[in-house]
């Protein structure tokens, strides 16, 4: 974030710009916030022939609002929230799912992209993979281990791009399958082979 202290202030109650949580959400690896909004507020003006001054004025004291995001400013999150929650209790059922329907791709930062019906699919093969701190953490092991068990090829099958290594779920998964014992002379039999 180029910022040493951004934690911190984000944890005294900093209010952050949305260009500000998608540069974060980026870190993460996660899609952006803003044009999720810009997509759902298009979607509701579209859909329920409501005027975007009045979404503005009704939803935050602001006629202007709407055409400020359209002409690329970026809101605070609190603002996000607060169009969503107005939206939501001014829409009838038909309208939220006329919204959610036109939402389809558009990528979720939570949960991947939304399918035809607007409903958030299954996670992104991106979210199935773990650093080295979440894959040790899952196995039970020190992220220490995990470094050796990649140095000496012991450990589960991992990707590394760059500096950056990652681990699927599955492969972790299997290979804490592979390491299961009934008993410590089975594990001792296996060890001697």
């Amino acid at each position: 974030m180029g910022d040493p202290g951004f934690l911190r202030t984000l944890a005294r109650g900093r209010s952050l710009r949305l260009r500000t949580a998608d540069r974060a959400l980026a870190f993460m690896g996660r899609p952006p916030l803003e044009p999720l909004l810009r997509a759902e507020v298009e979607a509701f003006l579209a859909v329920s022939g409501t005027k975007a001054s009045v979404l503005g004025e009704e939803a935050l004291g602001d006629r202007a609002f709407v055409g400020r995001l359209r002409r690329g400013a970026s809101p605070y999150l609190e603002t996000f929230d607060r169009v969503r929650a107005w939206m939501a209790a001014n829409a009838t059922e038909e309208e939220l799912r006329a919204v959610r329907g036109r939402l389809a791709g558009v990528a979720d930062p939570f949960g991947g992209t939304r399918d035809a019906a607007g409903m958030v699919e299954g996670p992104r093969e991106e979210e199935n993979r773990l650093d080295t701190r979440e894959a040790a953490a899952r196995l039970g092991l020190s992220p220490r281990t995990l470094e050796y068990y990649r140095a000496s090829g012991g450990g589960p099958e991992f990707q590394k791009s760059g500096s950056r290594v990652r681990y699927r779920l599955e492969d972790i998964e299997a290979w804490a399958s592979a390491r299961r014992w009934t008993s410590l002379s089975k594990e001792r039999g296996a060890r001697k082979k």
